[in-house]
């Protein structure tokens, strides 16, 4: 068995790779076949937020982990504030409030997924070190994205504070994932939660899936 803060980085590294490769050849292709405006590709991340907000809610009422459960408090507090500033970004681009439900079209199999997660190491793993992560790469590629579709505005949100605070949550699920992985079998359930996170992150990306997931509103910017 290889040392904690071995084994994290190790499944960190690969991570990394993964979420580069599903940038780059899952979601931006998407965004560009799918022409999808500003205000789709923030609906949709919204869509992403509530359920984040929602896993770290149910994971806050019974996890045994200390840690993991201020980690879960802080979570939801944080990505509540990014739905708030994502919601007032898109009323600015013209979108009434209230005329979307981010619920719409029902929840993503990876929130079912995370829902059925029992573990400390296996929440920490998929939910701070992968799923954050997998976030933090897709903000700044759809920061760029937007940039190119000549909303700077929208960018520097997206980068500041939404994907600063996301980065610091992979920082808090790594260290938080060095103290629950000390035993093969804790590192071994930590390793197929977080694959199968990325496996399902891949389902995600699709074309298909994006438009069910995303909706198509009246606006289009």
């Amino acid at each position: 068995m290889v040392t904690a803060d071995v084994y994290v980085s190790e499944l960190e590294f690969k991570n990394q790779e993964s979420f580069r490769g599903l940038v780059s050849s899952r979601y931006l292709p998407a965004l560009s076949s799918e022409g999808v405006t500003v205000v789709e590709a923030l609906r949709w991340e919204s869509k992403m937020v509530v359920e984040t907000i929602e896993i770290a809610a149910l994971w806050l009422a019974d996890t045994d982990s200390l840690a993991l459960k201020l980690a879960c408090a802080s979570y939801c507090g944080d990505r509540a504030r990014h739905f708030r500033l994502l919601s007032d970004r898109l009323a600015a681009l013209g979108l009434a409030p209230g005329s979307y439900d981010p619920r719409q079209g029902g929840y993503s199999r990876l929130f079912g997924f995370l829902r059925s997660l029992q573990t400390s190491e296996e929440r920490a793993a998929a939910g701070f070190l992968t799923l954050a992560g997998m976030s933090a790469t897709r903000l700044a590629a759809l920061a760029s994205f937007c940039e190119d579709k000549g909303d700077g505005e929208t960018a520097r949100l997206l980068r500041d504070p939404i994907l600063s605070d996301e980065e610091r949550r992979v920082e808090l699920g790594r260290e938080t994932l060095v103290a629950l992985v000390t035993a093969d079998e804790t590192q071994a359930r930590a390793r197929r939660a977080s694959y199968k996170t990325v496996e399902l992150l891949t389902e995600l990306y699709d074309p298909a899936i994006f438009r069910k997931m995303g909706g198509r509103g009246p606006t289009r910017k």
